[in-house]
């Protein structure tokens, strides 16, 4: 995810679910993106937040072994080249990204303030006087550039690290998406 989001920044695509600049990326800000590039990203962007949604329609191939980035085989030149041309800049930075939010998480847990979900699935519970409907929810904490949470697919959010490390806040913005969920 935090690759596909680099690249986006790098490539200029302008977001439709309306999603933050990456932080800490250090790219400037891209020209936007050509129609046709911007139509390949989010085919694959929502193949990243909708694992189920694979099929493209059309002949992929896989640019690295672990398949996180899949590229057309044909008529998609112009993006191919623009992703390969950002790909390794996007790998060191997720990386780097990935390690400082390990840590983050890691100091957030020790802190014992990782139960806010929980807790409000609890409260609401109570307030309904009935067990909650099951549901999933994956919490999928990015370091962007502006605070808030944002649905990336049908069962999926986003929320910014500054958000997540508040626990008030994070609870306050958590509380109406558990409301809905329940």
């Amino acid at each position: 995810m935090l690759v596909a989001l680099y690249l986006r920044d790098a490539l200029g695509v302008r977001d439709p679910s309306g999603l933050p600049r990456m932080l800490g990326t250090g790219l400037p800000d891209a020209q936007p993106a050509d129609d046709r590039i911007a139509y390949w990203w989010m085919r694959w962007w929502v193949s990243v937040v909708e694992p189920d949604a694979r099929g493209w329609g059309v002949p992929l191939q896989e640019v690295d072994d672990a398949g996180l980035v899949v590229l057309p085989q044909d008529g998609a030149e112009d993006y191919i080249a623009a992703i390969r041309a950002h790909l390794d800049d996007a790998r060191t930075w997720a990386d780097v990204a990935s390690r400082a939010h390990a840590e983050t998480a890691m100091a957030r847990m020790a802190a014992g303030n990782d139960f806010a979900l929980a807790e409000l699935v609890r409260e609401h519970e109570a307030e309904l006087g009935r067990p909650s409907r099951p549901f999933r929810l994956q919490i999928e904490v990015l370091p962007f550039a502006a605070s808030g949470i944002w649905w990336i697919a049908d069962d999926a959010i986003a929320v910014d690290e500054s958000t997540r490390n508040e626990p008030i806040l994070y609870r306050d913005a958590l509380a109406p998406i558990v409301a809905q969920l329940i």
